[in-house]
């Protein structure tokens, strides 16, 4: 079936219905993006394809329970992933893409390449430990909102709770960042990028 101009809503329904070929279409529209995530965290093609596999065995097995939020199923998928790659063993990786939006601070002499690369480095394991320090929830919301920057509004619909519990955890979480990070020069903000002026109150 010709499903590109079929809404997931309608695709889903099919689907679950029992229509093989609307699951089918689900797939292909959302796969790329959903490896593209895992890759992101993961590092790793084999994984991030286990993880894809993983994600729509879930939609599947879950098909009672997927939320469809403003038309589309991808948020929700992008929940699960979000889910799947923080319970990995390589869950370290997961925020890397992050710590590209992340300046250097600037210096008052040329600094070589190197010790860049190493102040980066350094950086990124400061804000892998603390955001391995958060719970599961506040890491979720965090990713969603900050790293994949959907609306919370779409987040609570994913989430299926109140846009108040999004706010709250995602409020919770940043004070939580701020206090781990101490001193250093990483910035969380809920726009989804990483300065070096210090964390805001």
């Amino acid at each position: 079936m010709n499903g590109d101009a079929v809404s997931d809503a309608s695709l889903w329904l099919e689907a679950v219905a029992g229509t093989e070929s609307a699951f089918a279409v689900l797939f292909d529209r959302h796969r790329a993006r959903i490896f593209r995530k895992a890759y992101s965290r993961l590092r790793s093609v084999h994984d991030a394809e286990d993880v894809v596999a993983m994600v729509f065995l879930e939609a599947w097995r879950s098909r009672e329970k997927v939320r469809i939020v403003d038309g589309s199923l991808l948020p929700w998928l992008l929940s699960v992933t979000t889910y799947l790659t923080l319970n990995s063993d390589r869950a370290a990786r997961r925020y890397r893409r992050l710590l590209a939006k992340l300046p250097i601070a600037p210096a008052a002499d040329p600094v070589p390449d190197v010790d860049d690369r190493l102040d980066l480095q350094e950086r990124a394991n400061i804000l892998t430990q603390a955001l391995r320090r958060l719970s599961a929830v506040e890491r979720t919301v965090v990713d969603l909102c900050l790293v994949e920057e959907l609306s919370m509004a779409t987040v609570a619909g994913v989430l299926d709770v109140p846009i108040g519990t999004v706010k709250s955890r995602l409020n919770g979480a940043r004070r939580k960042l701020r206090t781990y990070l101490g001193e250093s020069d990483i910035t969380v903000h809920t726009a989804g990028e990483l300065t070096s002026e210090g964390i805001p109150g």
